[in-house]
């Protein structure tokens, strides 16, 4: 187990002081879908579930819940939180063994079956990640006696370093719970990126579910306005400010700005909650970023679509900017035949160009007919504002491109556009 230790992430673990404070629900949000969660672990068919959802939709908050409800159930069998670049928690080849030490630690019987094996095989925690999904955590479940059910938790799992390391640890997860009726049960949060879906899509067996984090006005709304009432009754300067504050308009602005997911909300009460200054004065800014330039309301909104748009190609920068003009400035939501006819693209580029952005943008289903759309109302104001966007900001020369596309698009001859009769002019 020492051995084990020194090559685990013990910064991964959902309690770590690392990540402190750490994310968690609301108790008066996500009520409905943390019910199903519970009640999927304690099905005795689930093997495998996979909770995806757009980027800032709260999965590591519901995550982190959940590791400490089935901490205090004497269920929880280990966790894994990855983090983007982070020199143990975003690499996959700590993963199992960081798994297998903690089943150690929460399972006697397991501890003695995992340390037998380590003992045996030390050079185990340079295998590979199929080899040790096997030897670490397969091989002392089916030998172990006496067992409690438990549950592995691995969030963020597109966060792991590089596409091929993230396809081998679902690979290897499968290969696991497909084969082996094991005593434990492995719970995947993602955003939908195309690669971890498309494994999902066609690797199918009996136990294996996914949920999808859907947008809730009224968790955001809820989380809004305790929120508020928290910041109004701490904060010194606030006994003189009247009840309700802020008035039910200026809530709705905010709830529905945020799109019914909670990376905005969460921003916004950041910013208002800066004990050095005003909250009036702060949700002031949050309404009119432009009255004030040097705060930065949207600092950590910003580094995430950042972070996101940057994993798009150099190369093809310029048609995306396009692309997401068309989204942001058309007053009207396109489909996918219809953008590549709009910019002259082939058949197929759009999507190519969008692979890497599914957790910001609703990109329909090859041959669904369906509309791409931004998930989040907040990206808009992000790529309109050239402080916050930087390189991928859409200026005026993004509404010139646009309008000299449509009238390029209008100019040619009718069969060439007549499948765009459905799009509206304006």
């Amino acid at each position: 187990l020492d051995i084990l230790h020194r090559h685990a992430a013990l910064e991964s673990l959902y309690d770590s002081a690392e990540s402190f404070p750490q994310p968690r629900c609301h108790p008066e949000t996500r009520v409905k879908l943390l019910e199903d969660l519970w009640h999927q672990i304690q099905e005795p068919n689930t093997r495998v579930l996979w909770l995806h959802g757009p980027a800032g939709a709260g999965k590591s908050a519901v995550m982190q819940t959940l590791c400490q409800r089935l901490y205090d159930a004497g269920q929880l069998g280990g966790s894994f939180f990855f983090k983007r670049d982070h020199p143990t928690r975003g690499s996959g080849r700590f993963l199992f063994a960081t798994l297998a030490y903690q089943l150690a630690m929460f399972d006697l019987d397991l501890g003695i079956r995992i340390s037998e094996v380590v003992e045996t095989k030390p050079s185990l925690v340079a295998a590979s990640i199929a080899s040790q999904s096997q030897e670490l955590i397969a091989k002392p479940c089916l030998s172990a006696e006496h067992w409690t059910p438990r549950i592995l938790l691995i969030d963020g799992l597109d966060e792991c370093d590089g596409v091929a390391v993230q396809q081998e640890i679902l690979r290897a997860i499968f290969q696991l719970f497909r084969k082996h009726p094991l005593p434990v049960k492995n719970f995947v949060a993602s955003r939908p990126e195309p690669d971890i879906r498309h494994l999902f899509d066609e690797n199918p067996f009996d136990g294996l579910y996914t949920l999808n984090i859907e947008q809730s006005f009224a968790d955001v709304e809820t989380f809004l306005r305790r929120e508020f009432s928290r910041v109004h009754r701490e904060h010194p300067t606030m006994s003189h400010v009247p009840l309700p504050w802020p008035t039910a308009d200026v809530l709705d602005t905010l709830v529905w700005k945020s799109s019914g997911y909670f990376i905005y909300a969460s921003t916004i009460i950041k910013f208002v909650d800066d004990q050095d200054f005003r909250p009036t004065d702060q949700l002031a800014i949050v309404l009119d970023p432009s009255s004030e330039r040097d705060a930065l309301p949207y600092a950590a909104l910003d580094r995430l679509y950042l972070q996101i748009l940057f994993q798009v190609p150099g190369r093809s920068r310029r048609p995306l900017l396009s692309i997401l003009a068309a989204i942001v400035m058309y007053p009207f939501k396109l489909g996918i035949h219809q953008l590549e006819c709009i910019f002259g693209l082939a058949n197929g580029d759009v999507r190519l160009i969008l692979r890497r952005l599914h957790s910001i943008l609703r990109v329909p289903p090859v041959n669904s007919g369906g509309l791409l759309y931004a998930i989040h109302g907040s990206l808009g104001d992000f790529l309109l504002t050239a402080s916050r966007s930087s390189i991928f900001h859409l200026g005026a020369q993004e509404r010139i491109h646009l309008a000299h596309a449509f009238l390029l698009l209008y100019s040619r001859p009718l069969p060439n556009h007549e499948h765009l009769h459905k799009v509206p002019e304006v």
